[in-house]
């Protein structure tokens, strides 16, 4: 129990961390290749909103996020309001709202991103929807979401199984030691799931990227932040390149998509 709330408080001061914000940021401009300054960005699931604060007073993007709440006094949303005021932004540019019904117009946004939120929504195949729907043609939707087609959970901080289904995942859990109930809650995305929630917009849209690149490029230099549970993955990691197999892995983890996290960037065609 206590290592539990010591990894739930290692969380959330992580999600108060500008640094963290930052380099989410720059790795949406590295996957839409573009700077994100002068740009209208929507960040889905903004959180306590500081990556929008971010984005607005260092990037110059004309930022804005969505988060929900059950009311305007507690939670997430709340926060990040009060944050944004004391950062002496206007609170609105948060709104309270779903994922699977974004508050705003159609064609209304330069870029839609996200980071690790997909696995946790009702309907991903509608947030994706929703994304692209307020997209301005020629728009850029990013998504980073933990792949369960790898080798690595990183919720819970252990090594998994690729494709391990919910039932054997319960039970793997539990053998560890840990309560399996959060898994319930969550979407076991990957790659092929990913691409076929794509497949209704052929000839719509063209993806620029899966985040491969950066994976093989973090196992071969392990040159990755360690937030959250990354400091045991890099500690895997450099047993791995030990032994000699980093770039045995690298090989057979592009042909198997064990790429982790999943970055998904899109562009919408006109």
């Amino acid at each position: 129990m206590i290592r539990n709330k010591s990894h739930l408080e290692k969380i959330v001061g992580e999600s108060l961390n500008p640094q963290r914000a930052r380099e989410q940021l720059l790795m949406l401009e590295r996957s839409i290749l573009k700077k994100i300054q002068g740009l209208r960005i929507l960040e889905v699931g903004s959180g306590y909103g500081l990556a929008v604060a971010i984005a607005r007073t260092e990037f110059g993007a004309d930022a804005y996020g969505i988060e929900p709440g059950a009311d305007e006094f507690s939670g997430a949303y709340a926060v990040s309001r009060k944050a944004l005021e004391l950062a002496h932004l206007p609170p609105d540019v948060v709104l309270q709202g779903i994922a699977e019904d974004i508050p705003f117009p159609d064609s209304h946004f330069d870029c839609v991103f996200s980071s690790n939120v997909l696995e946790h929504v009702q309907n991903p195949q509608q947030v994706i929807d929703e994304s692209l729907r307020v997209l301005k043609p020629s728009g850029f939707l990013h998504i980073v979401v933990p792949n369960y087609g790898s080798w690595w959970e990183g919720h819970y901080g252990i090594l998994w199984f690729p494709n391990l289904p919910l039932s054997l995942g319960k039970m793997y859990i539990r053998l560890q030691g840990r309560d399996p109930s959060f898994l319930e809650t969550l979407q076991f995305i990957n790659h092929n799931w990913l691409g076929k929630m794509l497949t209704p917009y052929q000839g719509k849209i063209e993806v620029l990227g899966w985040g491969i690149d950066v994976w093989e490029e973090r196992v071969l230099s392990l040159g990755f932040s360690e937030w959250s549970t990354l400091g045991k993955l890099k500690s895997i990691l450099r047993f791995v390149h030990r032994v000699g197999l980093a770039r045995v892995i690298v090989g057979v983890g592009k042909v198997l998509h064990w790429e982790t996290p999943i970055i998904l960037t899109v562009q919408k065609i006109d």
